[in-house]
């Protein structure tokens, strides 16, 4: 258990760190905990192009022609969910990728 001297000293210490202050950095850590990006509000990852994701979006809009924000909002979600969607190939070769590298090693084949 933690004295007082130590719960004193670790809240001055917690007042010097207040985190990113910039809008740049706020945005940046912001992205801290995106992993694979399939769940989460962040639909389009730094590594993503931004056009790319548009003319999707526009595809979709295009081919359900919305009409009103809700049904907008409807198929808004659906190209956020395909897009998502599209990245699990390149995940799973990654968990491939790294489970082949692990057993190599641990074979002593590296």
């Amino acid at each position: 258990m933690s004295s007082s001297a130590q719960i004193a000293a670790n809240q001055r210490n917690a007042q010097l760190s207040t985190g990113p202050t910039s809008e740049a950095g706020k945005a940046k850590s912001s992205l801290n905990a995106v992993k694979s990006g399939l769940t989460g509000r962040t639909v389009l990852l730094p590594s993503e192009d931004a056009a790319l994701y548009e003319a999707h979006l526009a595809q979709f809009l295009e081919a359900y022609a919305p009409a009103g924000d809700d049904e907008r909002k409807l198929v808004q979600s659906l190209a956020d969910t395909e897009w998502r969607l599209s990245r699990i190939p390149s995940l799973e070769m990654a968990i491939y990728a790294v489970g082949y590298l692990l057993f190599m090693r641990d074979q002593n084949l590296m």
